[in-house]
């Protein structure tokens, strides 16, 4: 099974982003362009993981959720992977409260790799995929860099399969993990 934690985003927010992409067509901007029912916020990729790993992931999201209270993000703008001159991701910007969301991703990628789980070692980037492979010739995106898309609370953690059907990636939730809600 191909897994990854992650964070779903509310219909409005996937609506919004929706719109965003029409708006980014019109610019003139022709891309391999993500389904609303892919967006989402990596926490972190797993790959390929045996069907038994499953109450272990659980067990340690389990155990970060409780000692991370939900908090609020912002979305809007663009940005490109891996630069502007070879852009191969176009990706909206994740903004709000950072420090607590790069602190659950870290207690999340400490947990499961002391369990032994292989992860990717680069920098942790929120952000949410719009499409691959951008064609942005002579766009000028300062149009649309500063755009906002809104902002929502995040009050769970999700692990997620990801599988190929008939060439397009279906993310199916396995489990949703709350966050501490407590007010202390």
């Amino acid at each position: 099974m191909r897994l990854f934690v992650g964070i779903d985003l509310p219909n409005e927010i996937k609506q919004s982003l929706l719109e965003f992409q029409s708006e980014l067509r019109q610019l003139g901007i022709n891309a391999s362009w993500k389904s609303q029912e892919n967006f989402h916020i990596t926490l972190e990729f797993l790959g390929e993981q045996d069907l038994t790993m499953i109450p272990i992931i659980v067990e340690i999201l389990t155990k970060v959720a409780i000692t991370n209270k939900s908090l609020m993000l912002n979305i809007g703008g663009l940005g490109v992977f891996p630069s502007i001159n070879r852009p191969n991701t176009l990706w909206t910007t994740v903004s709000g409260c950072l420090y607590e969301l790069n602190r659950l991703q870290n207690e999340i990628h400490v947990e499961l790799a002391k369990k032994g789980f292989i992860l990717e070692d680069r920098k942790f980037k929120p952000h949410i995929t719009l499409a691959s492979r951008p064609k942005l010739h002579e766009i000028d995106l300062l149009v649309v860099n500063t755009k906002k898309l809104g902002e929502f609370i995040v009050d769970k953690v999700i692990l997620f399969e990801s599988k190929a059907i008939r060439g397009k990636r279906i993310y199916t939730d396995l489990y949703r993990i709350s966050l501490n809600t407590s007010s202390d």
